[in-house]
């Protein structure tokens, strides 16, 4: 049965139709013209460099300028700014692990809350094992969603942990992987008012279609995100944003280290540096290429919708609402933050003992049945991912229809 209604992605997003074309093209271009002078100018000056012929037979990759220009486009349409540098790598892991050896290098006692991302909290882990660093917990998770306090609440707990513990570093989600809409910039401003931050990493990789980044440009250190998400390229390219002049020593020292230890070791981050920097390393490694293609197409896409970010997201939050409001007498609860703290992301839990201690795959194919893809998280919890499109009468009629079955 085909997924009529994919609410699934805060995990991986549809490709969009741009992305679809730059990656059918690419394919296309790769089985024809291989690894010839044609194929290498393209890579490094952009579509325009192929003769008229072939830009009229590979349409889709008109948005490809070369790496410059892609990096220069997604710090444009997220809000970033153009003159600071942005790494791109095949694995985001690589630069949480960067992002983490800084923290590491340069704070004591790093304060992250209870809904930071399971896999990025296991590398900081390991980082502050290594060098006999401390990490404080700020438990926000269940007073956020289950007991709904505000934004001053939030910074006023965070502020109270980081003071009390002496904390001297912070790792945050900008949007957590929960749905939650985390004030970056307000809490840095906060506890910088204690004691400035040695660092300040940031998880955006759930944020980028529900805010403009820019904001955070004076209060991050570090910004990870990735482009298989929110923004629809489909395939995984990380995204490291480098926020602070003061910091980029230390992130330089990092990036030696982890290097030098072979945990830096990712191809497309080594030959997009060696593509912008004119050289090339005649024994690096084969590298997956279609991600700087499909993220190209997608970032156009965004950057054509950008003056109506405002507007998107006010849509997709009409649709958690309306979504929402579906679950009255039904098996199933929204949980749900202050109204300052939501994203586009909403979170249902099971009112049955069957279904909250139900297996997640269980519950996921059940909805998979009635047509609907979602995340599901145990304890019956379900996380649907709703984009600004108003979603039609029928696709409600769907949605209240798989409440009312699965249980």
């Amino acid at each position: 049965m085909s997924t009529c209604l994919y609410l699934d992605t805060a995990r991986l997003g549809r490709m969009c139709p741009e992305a679809q074309r730059a990656d059918r093209d690419f394919a296309r271009l790769a089985g024809d013209e291989g690894g010839s002078l044609y194929y290498d100018q393209f890579l490094r000056a952009g579509f325009f460099s192929l003769a008229p012929s072939q830009r009229r037979r590979y349409p889709g990759l008109a948005d490809w300028s070369g790496v410059g220009a892609l990096k220069g486009r997604i710090k444009k349409a997220l809000g970033l700014d153009v003159r600071r540098p942005l790494l791109l790598a095949n694995r985001s892991a690589v630069l949480v692990r960067l992002a983490c050896r800084a923290l590491c290098m340069r704070c004591e006692n790093v304060l992250v809350s209870d809904m930071l991302w399971p896999a990025y909290r296991a590398v900081l882990d390991d980082e502050c094992r290594r060098r006999g660093r401390t990490i404080t917990t700020v438990p926000l998770e269940r007073a956020i969603l289950r007991d709904r306090i505000g934004r001053a609440e939030l910074i006023d707990r965070v502020l109270d942990a980081y003071s009390r513990e002496d904390c001297d570093g912070l790792f945050l989600s900008a949007v957590t992987c929960r749905g939650v809409r985390m004030p970056v910039p307000e809490l840095v401003a906060a506890v910088s008012r204690t004691r400035a931050p040695g660092f300040v990493a940031v998880d955006a990789a759930q944020a980028v279609n529900h805010t403009l980044l820019g904001p955070l440009r004076g209060h991050c250190d570090f910004l990870i995100a990735g482009c298989h998400k929110w923004l629809r390229a489909y395939h995984p390219m990380g995204l490291g944003y480098c926020g602070r002049a003061a910091t980029d020593g230390v992130l330089a020292d990092a990036r030696r280290e982890v290097t030098e230890q072979g945990q830096l070791d990712d191809p497309l981050l080594r030959f997009t540096w060696q593509l912008e920097n004119d050289c090339c390393d005649r024994f690096s490694e084969t590298v997956n290429l279609a991600p700087l293609f499909t993220a190209s197409a997608a970032i156009a896409r965004l950057w054509h919708a950008r003056r109506g970010r405002t507007e998107q997201f006010t849509r997709q939050l009409d649709n958690t609402d309306r979504v929402a409001a579906l679950t009255d007498a039904t098996a199933w609860q929204p949980l749900r933050p202050d109204a300052s703290l939501r994203s586009g992301i909403l979170l249902l839990q099971a009112k049955s003992e069957e279904a909250r201690t139900a297996p997640p795959d269980v519950l996921r194919e059940r909805f998979r049945r009635k047509g609907i893809a979602v995340s599901i998280y145990e304890g019956g919890i379900v996380r649907q991912s709703l984009l600004s499109p108003p979603l039609h009468t029928r696709q409600l009629v769907q949605l209240r229809s798989a409440f009312d079955a699965v249980s």
